[in-house]
């Protein structure tokens, strides 16, 4: 009922929450975080690598799925999570979930103000 299916016969489940995370031995540290560019300024470690999270689908069955798809499909819901659980930090995460936490507040100011130009 919750999922959803193509044309080709692909389904698509509906993402309901995010449960948990894990990192691997592969997953850079806080440490390591940075790189030093060319110009010798300090940048950030643009990277996903080594982290898992637990999904809970809308037809109730979990998974865990790579940090990389997870980012592209719902970047929303993991930029909340990264907040919620205070891992804004590392270095998957503090290189994108500013930005995409400053969209969606744009995005919302932008409805705001629509729906005061209709409704007055």
């Amino acid at each position: 009922m919750y999922s959803q299916c193509d044309s080709e016969g692909i389904e698509h489940v509906l993402l309901k929450e995010i449960v948990n995370h894990r990192k691997d031995d592969t997953a850079y540290s806080i440490d390591d975080g940075w790189v030093q560019t060319r110009g010798g300024r300090r940048s950030r470690r643009k990277t996903t690598k080594g982290w898992w999270l637990l999904v809970e689908w809308k037809d109730n069955t979990t998974s865990w799925v790579p940090f990389k798809e997870l980012k592209a499909l719902f970047p929303i819901e993991l930029a909340e999570y990264a907040v919620a659980n205070k891992i804004v930090e590392e270095p998957a995460f503090a290189w994108w979930v500013k930005d995409v936490l400053r969209k969606r507040n744009r995005i919302i100011a932008k409805i705001k103000s629509r729906y005061w130009k209709t409704t007055h």
